[in-house]
């Protein structure tokens, strides 16, 4: 109901400006043409040129006008989706936390180990909510500004060593995944925030997680090329087309296939990815088929190897020596 509401103003939004801009524009045009053709004096092929100049302009602005409407309607939307998104996910696991606990202050449970596995379900809905929480609180940091970073000199084999540690519960979880990491001696050092760049990899690896079939296969691999040193998280999910490709970096944003199935998510994991490589001046970008999985690759600085530096030593001549002696 909401949508069509919308599609009704934009349509009365074109047909106002259409009425009062754009036929008159047209009509300043033609009028302007009419001077420069039939006029005979120099004003009057300068006047021609102000009018087709002012009409041309007058294009050019209702243009980006429909643009910027177009765009912040756009960002309206993914922002009441993801409002609506995050309140759904958010309800799940209170709903889950007070039913058992409800549960626990009735004293319906005598079992001790029916009572233990109502504990772990409570321990995880609230792992699961405080992640949510502070997820949102991250973002609402990185918007305003005042998310700091601090960086320090860090070998790339650490990076994705701690993002793997990070990312070991996950795969512990009773579903088959297959995790394989390539990532060679040697590689130059990058300066980054550890922990924030390897929440970076964390979310990518997630998002692997989440969106591959049953039998999950997920690599991290890294190489150096030129300048940059580069980490890869790709898998075996079912890819993501190319329209998709160019918008899911955007805040709220998530793929229709994505938002059609049944995958948990608020869409704003690749948004932090890219935000916090930005901010270490990286480049995060993504490559895939559909039906061929996904890969995901950052791109940071790298440092250049230290030189050790080796004491240099005075050659005496024999001539000199003998002269000192």
């Amino acid at each position: 109901m909401a949508q069509d509401d919308r599609s009704a103003n934009y349509k009365r939004i074109a047909f106002l400006v259409l009425g009062f801009v754009a036929v008159p524009t047209v009509v300043l045009v033609t009028l302007g043409i009419l001077v420069i053709v039939l006029g005979k004096a120099a004003k009057d092929y300068v006047f021609g040129s102000l009018i087709v100049s002012l009409s041309l302009t007058m294009i050019a602005g209702i243009v980006a006008t429909f643009a910027y409407l177009k765009r912040g309607a756009t960002l309206s939307r993914l922002q009441t989706e993801f409002v609506n998104k995050v309140s759904h996910d958010l309800r799940t696991p209170l709903t889950s936390i007070r039913m058992f606990v409800e549960t626990l202050q009735m004293r319906r449970l005598q079992d001790p180990v029916k009572v233990q596995q109502c504990l772990d379900v409570l321990s995880q809905e609230s792992v699961r909510l405080s992640a949510m929480i502070d997820r949102l609180l991250g973002w609402a940091r990185m918007e305003a500004g005042k998310r700091n970073y601090q960086t320090e000199r860090e070998h790339t084999k650490n990076l994705v060593d701690a993002a793997l540690a990070a990312f070991e519960p996950q795969r512990l979880s009773g579903e088959q995944v297959e995790i394989s990491r390539d990532v060679p001696d040697g590689l130059p050092d990058v300066s980054i925030d550890l922990a924030a760049m390897s929440e970076a990899l964390l979310n990518l690896l997630q998002n692997a997680f989440k969106y591959t079939g049953p039998i999950k296969k997920i690599g991290i691999r890294a190489r150096a090329e030129q300048s940059t040193v580069e980490i890869e998280v790709f898998d075996n999910g079912p890819g993501i087309p190319l329209p998709e490709q160019k918008r899911i970096f955007e805040k709220f944003y998530r793929a229709h296939e994505i938002q059609a199935g049944a995958v948990e998510g608020s869409g704003l994991g690749l948004a932090i990815v890219e935000h916090i490589v930005t901010a270490h001046g990286g480049q995060v970008t993504v490559h895939s088929e559909v039906g061929h999985g996904a890969t995901f690759k950052i791109s940071l600085p790298a440092i250049a190897p230290e030189r050790v530096s080796t004491p240099r030593t005075k050659s005496v001549s024999r001539a000199s020596a003998a002269g000192g002696i």
